[in-house]
């Protein structure tokens, strides 16, 4: 019987990893995207400044939710 129950817990958490894998490249390759949109040319100092400004700037906004997260007060949902 408890093997049922964590079987879909197993699957479910080693889905989520590979998705993070997937999810970093995808938004290595957006930074890219965007650095080149803005004409700068892939393997010049000003594309690699983009390039690290953009994931700067992502890391920042994640950071900012976390905290607006931890900060608001918790609500327990009611049961009606």
């Amino acid at each position: 019987m408890n093997y049922f129950f964590c079987r879909p817990i197993f699957l479910l958490m080693l889905s989520a990893l590979v998705a993070n894998c997937t999810t970093a490249g995808q938004l290595a390759q957006r930074d890219n995207e965007r650095c080149v949109s803005l004409g700068l040319q892939p393997k010049s100092d000003a594309f690699s400044d983009c390039v690290v400004q953009m994931e700067s700037q992502r890391q920042q906004r994640m950071e900012n939710n976390r905290r607006e997260m931890m900060e608001k007060p918790f609500i327990p949902p009611t049961n009606r």
